[in-house]
């Protein structure tokens, strides 16, 4: 399939770009790292040295709040001989940017202040940087410098997300899962809402299914909408800021999901479940909440699983695609093929 394709039912990508290590690189570079990637709440980060460290489909990054009150981003990689920073995929304080394996000390700005015992340029070896900008209290991190501002990459669903008011939410809860899911097979599953009724029977039941609707918004947004069924327990509004960022809107809250590509067939969901307020009185119906929303997750990745291993079986290479029930699909996979595709031409 190429981008921009009118074909009425195109073809599927090829099974071989869901679990090769060459498609694995291709998109790192063409797709995760020409993207914005939330990695914490501005929150996290209020004291000089504050940090948030995360990796950004194998690029790892942290961002530390500097002296000056400034928010920085640099790859998590000194610049003598590589070792991290700062611990991977956390939070922290420090008062001392210094590398745990041969004690090279960095400010908060990445400015290279000392290397015992070497007569070096100081100024020929800082910290290697990457963008950071922060909307609506999370912070963001990008690691090409030619990516548009953040708030034009979320222009899309600014309007959208002011159903809730974001900023002042209260996070219940977060958690991490990982699974042996190349990133693109679970995008695919939530493109698409046909497979509601065979595969969440408690979502297919909050929700009127004939009242759902999936609007592809160019090369980067969907939106997906289903009124409540009647004694249902929650409608649902879904945005999903390609590739990775889906913004899962409830009448009860809200659950901010991230997709981490890991490798080519290893991928993280990250699950923030957030609440306009968190009376104690209310912990059990929010837990309740959580984990009614947990289950439809859990059911994606179990489909998602099986679909992974029959990908990598050798037997199926290119199916076919609705366009009356899989239009977000169409729209994801036109995205991965155009990455592809600038790739080719750069080679």
């Amino acid at each position: 399939m190429t981008a921009g394709t009118t074909s009425p039912d195109p073809e599927t990508l090829p099974a071989q770009l869901y679990w090769s290590a060459e498609a694995w690189e291709i998109e790192r570079r063409e797709i995760w790292a020409k993207s914005w990637v939330l990695i914490g709440r501005v929150s996290q980060l209020e004291a000089p040295g504050d940090y948030i460290s995360a990796t950004i489909a194998g690029y790892p990054v942290f961002a530390i709040r500097g002296k000056d009150g400034a928010l920085r981003c640099f790859h998590n990689v000194c610049r003598h001989r590589a070792s991290p920073l700062v611990g991977g995929d956390c939070t922290g304080h420090t008062d001392r940017l210094s590398c745990p394996y041969h004690r090279w000390l960095y400010d908060f700005e990445g400015n290279l202040r000392g290397a015992p015992d070497m007569e070096i340029d100081k100024s020929a070896y800082g910290l290697v940087p990457a963008r950071c900008e922060t909307w609506r209290g999370f912070v963001f991190v990008a690691l090409d410098a030619d990516v548009e501002p953040l708030d034009a990459w979320l222009s899309d669903i600014s309007t959208v997300a002011l159903r809730h008011p974001i900023e002042t939410m209260k996070l219940a809860r977060q958690f991490s899962v990982e699974a042996d899911i190349n990133w693109k097979t679970y995008c695919d599953n939530y493109a698409e809402a046909w497979h509601i009724p065979t595969i969440h029977p408690g979502l297919n039941g909050a929700i009127d299914m004939r009242g759902y609707r999936i609007d592809a918004i160019g090369l980067r947004v969907q939106r997906h909408y289903a009124p409540a069924r009647d004694g249902g327990q929650t409608d649902g509004l879904w945005v999903w800021r390609l590739p990775g960022l889906f913004f899962n809107m409830y009448n009860w809250g809200m659950n901010i999901g991230q997709v981490e590509p890991l490798g080519p067939t290893r991928m993280r969901l990250t699950y923030r479940y957030l609440f306009n307020e968190l009376d104690p009185a209310k912990e059990k119906e929010r837990d309740e909440l959580i984990e009614w929303a947990y289950t439809v997750a859990k059911e994606d990745l179990a489909i998602c699983q099986a679909v992974q291993a029959n990908l990598q079986a050798g037997i199926y290479d290119r199916g076919r695609l609705s366009s009356v029930h899989e239009n977000g699909v169409i729209q994801f996979q036109e995205l991965v093929s155009a990455a592809h595709a600038r790739h080719a031409r750069q080679v």
